[in-house]
């Protein structure tokens, strides 16, 4: 069968393996709605392009859990004080970074509840679902929410699907983002300097270097940063990552494989203002490339829409969509 969706397992773990066309994924709910696999096989070259860094086991993932795969940030990256507060309701998460700073929200880890696994002659799909109906989100989410991930694997690749519906009568304030780690490089035998990154970056947003909580300002980017933004790109691994970046027009992310000749393209919805890259300090076998909504603790800053902090109005429904696919 050219599509399919199985249920299967993965590491003692219920997992779901989607196929369709060229390419698989793996999904697994307990280790937050993960897809820690995507492979893609060249049939025209006779190879196969190994797009995510993925674990060997889950215990590789609990003790580095954003260095693999798509994890989920919901809400994303830095939140100072671990809380906000809007329409008279307060949104408590961890304060798990120095300064009692929360990071990386509380989905990136959460066992998430399988709904729905189903294939048709165009995909393959795997429906993650979550409610504040659970007591532990409810402590970070006191109101209605259900929140809703759809991945889905089709010919064109793999898009995943970020539904919320808040159900409740306030209005909710939030960021989201996908702490998305590529493999560098993306075949077997390849080199790390065989990835080029292409990335519309419009300017680095300046942090303050104690708690990495953003001022709100941008600074131009430097001469490797700028790499970037040419036609050429840049060498992700060539010096150590870790910033948030102002996005510019274009709306995707390029990783050129130079031995193939492919490029692993990742297309960003409209709501993503801003990327982050990080290399993991130059560990020379991956780059994670995020789309993120909003400016990490622009919440807590004047006029958080312009930093792009999304409201969702009571009794409504919110959604993005990313796609990873290879041309």
């Amino acid at each position: 069968m050219d599509t399919e969706a199985i249920r299967t397992v993965w590491d003692s773990r219920e997992a779901v393996s989607l196929r369709a066309g060229q390419y698989e994924a793996l999904v697994v709910p307990s280790l937050g709605a993960n897809v820690l696999q995507l492979l893609y096989h060249d049939r025209e070259q006779g190879r196969t392009l190994d797009i995510l860094r993925t674990p060997d086991r889950a215990q590789t993932l609990l003790n580095d859990p954003y260095a693999y795969g798509i994890p989920v940030l919901f809400p994303a990256n830095r939140i100072a004080g671990g809380c906000f507060t809007h329409d008279g309701i307060t949104y408590r998460f961890p304060q798990n970074y120095p300064n009692g700073v929360h990071i990386h929200g509380v989905l990136h880890g959460y066992n998430w509840p399988l709904a729905e696994v189903h294939s048709s002659p165009n995909e393959a799909v795997a429906v993650l679902e979550a409610s504040t109906d659970d007591p532990r989100l409810r402590e970070s989410f006191p109101i209605d929410l259900t929140i809703r991930l759809e991945c889905i694997l089709s010919r064109d690749g793999l898009l995943q699907r970020f539904i919320l519906d808040n159900r409740s009568p306030v209005t909710m304030p939030f960021g989201v983002a996908y702490h998305t780690a590529f493999r560098v490089p993306f075949t077997r035998g390849g080199s790390a300097g065989d990835v080029r990154l292409c990335l519309p970056l419009a300017g680095l947003c300046v942090d303050d270097p104690r708690d990495r909580l953003p001022s709100g300002e941008t600074a131009p980017l430097s001469n490797y940063e700028r790499t970037f933004t040419s036609p050429e790109g840049g060498d992700p691994l060539k010096h150590p990552l870790d910033s948030l970046y102002r996005a510019g027009p274009g709306g995707e992310a390029v990783l050129r494989d130079i031995q193939t000749g492919r490029e692993v393209v990742y297309t960003a919805d409209p709501s993503d203002k801003y990327w982050i890259i990080w290399n993991g300090r130059e560990q020379k076998d991956f780059v994670a490339v995020e789309p993120q909504t909003w400016l990490s603790n622009g919440i807590h800053l004047p006029d958080p829409a312009s930093h792009g902090v999304l409201y969702l109005p009571p009794n409504s429904r919110w959604q993005c969509e990313n796609r990873i696919y290879v041309r």
